[in-house]
């Protein structure tokens, strides 16, 4: 008969699985639905060669530039009213962190880094068009004010000459004489020049509105074209390849934001990659999840792979030293065969998603990503088995956000303390860099996938200079547990 202790283990297996599973999908899903964004570099360019108005120097381009640097919203930068204090502290935590740069080579430069998400470009007229529109709108509102006294006094002199007649027909109608024949006849022609002037300019208004929107509707679109070539245009340019996420972010945030300057917003998104496979309808999310069928795929398949061939099929004990360095030395070859056929199987989901094949580079890369991942849980794994599994199923819960997050929109544990050494975030930066730049294999993410690489090395030969009796006790000890 089974022990006692026996079936408390068997009990209590089900219930520590599910506080396990349930701890590693909090790991995993508590960044995503606690992502906020926050301070995403954005850069700004001004170009505006400013104006000069009733002898006085302005330049709006260069004050919207300040203003935004400074934490506040951007506005026509027309008004002159005193309102600094109603920005005086700019929150620190704001969605987006503005760096002026001062040339255009300077903008591409940063751009071809990758070192803003998005770059907003203010040109040479600025100034000059915002001055000209304002000066427009208000010969437009002087035209429509003379047209309206020009009615009330017309309206008023005509009024006049009636309002007597008018008078005296109703107090002869009334059969009123002397001083109240006169008081009457007064407060009757005044209340009668009144109603006059208020009925013209009440009916002047009504043909004003019924000719505008006749107006309008025979020549609205020559109008908007119209007003679009008088309005300044601000280019907005997004780098998708940075991050696709924050880029769909700031496809409808940006220009909401510059709009309120009056300008018109011209946006074009830079490193799309191939959209061939995108459906029209499909959702922002589908990118992300385009990601992450590969990010998700290659960690967790190379961490099962590693756990079975050291735990499971590798062997229990060694007769020397010999042996035991052979051993390390068939599963770091079997590792790098198993690292290629991940490779093909995330290639394999991509495509069965209907995201298409990848290239021959975006599979060097992620060949390259899986053998770094293998190598450190391999050597993990052979100096105790409970060690590279926790370290293993740690890392793909923890680190799974920071592969499709960028650093801005991770809660602030992630941001210091997971983001910098978890492998998911380097595949992420590397597919990306594939898909979206146009890169090869080799790219940004290369370097710190290499250096993954080592360290899983050193850490295979630390297991391999490990005391015999003390290597067979370990990996006893975690197949027992």
């Amino acid at each position: 008969m089974r022990s006692k202790t026996a079936i408390i283990r068997t009990l209590c297996m089900p219930l520590a699985v599910i506080v396990g599973v349930s701890c590693l999908m909090a790991l995993m899903f508590y960044p995503m639905m606690n992502a906020s964004v926050r301070e995403l570099p954005v850069a700004v360019l001004s170009l505006d060669e400013g104006a000069t108005v009733q002898g006085k120097a302005m330049n709006v381009g260069d004050t919207m530039v300040e203003k935004l640097t400074s934490g506040e919203a951007p506005s026509d930068g027309t008004d002159t009213a005193d309102d600094s204090g109603d920005d005086a502290d700019a929150d620190a935590d704001s969605p987006m962190v503005w760096h002026e740069v001062k040339s255009q080579s300077e903008l591409d430069r940063g751009l071809a880094d990758h070192d803003y998400y998005a770059a907003i470009v203010i040109p040479e007229d600025f100034t000059a068009k915002q001055v000209a529109k304002q000066q427009t709108a208000m010969k437009e509102k002087i035209a429509e004010s003379t047209a309206l006294a020009q009615v009330m006094v017309k309206a008023q002199t005509e009024a006049q000459a009636q309002a007597q007649q008018a008078a005296m027909a109703q107090v002869q109608a009334k059969g009123l004489t002397g001083a109240a024949a006169q008081q009457f006849a007064q407060q009757y022609a005044k209340q009668y020049v009144q109603q006059a002037v208020q009925s013209a300019v009440q009916k002047a208004a009504a043909q004003s509105m019924q000719s505008g929107q006749s107006a309008q509707s025979g020549q609205s679109s020559e109008s908007d074209s119209a007003d679009a070539a008088d309005a300044p245009t601000i280019t907005v340019t997004i780098d998708n390849g940075k991050s696709p996420l924050v880029a769909n972010l700031l496809k409808s945030s940006l220009p909401t934001v510059l709009g309120k300057t009056g300008a018109t917003v011209e946006t074009k998104v830079i490193n799309e990659g191939d959209t061939s496979h995108v459906k029209s309808n499909a959702l922002p999310t589908a990118t992300m999840m385009g990601l992450n069928v590969l990010i998700m795929p290659t960690f967790m398949m190379s961490m099962v792979v590693s756990i079975i061939a050291v735990a499971v099929l590798g062997p229990k004990s060694y007769d020397d030293k010999a042996q035991r360095w052979k051993t390390l030395a068939m599963q770091m070859g079997s590792a790098l065969v198993y690292s290629l056929l991940v490779a093909l199987g995330a290639d394999c989901v991509r495509a069965v998603t209907g995201a298409g094949w990848l290239d021959w580079s975006a599979v060097m890369f992620l060949w390259l990503a899986s053998f770094a991942i293998m190598a450190v849980l391999f050597g993990l794994l052979n100096i105790s088995v409970p060690l590279g599994v926790l370290t293993g199923v740690l890392t793909f819960g923890l680190g799974m956000t920071a592969g499709l997050f960028p650093f801005e929109l991770l809660p602030g544990f992630w941001r210091d303390w997971v983001y910098g050494w978890v492998p998911q975030r380097y595949i992420g930066e590397g597919i990306r860099a594939v898909l979206y730049n146009g890169d090869g294999w080799w790219n940004t993410a290369t370097g710190p996938l290499l250096i993954t690489l080592g360290i899983g090395l050193v850490i295979v030969v630390i297991a391999g200079l490990l005391p015999l009796r003390t290597h067979g006790k370990a990996v006893k000890a975690g197949k027992r547990s």
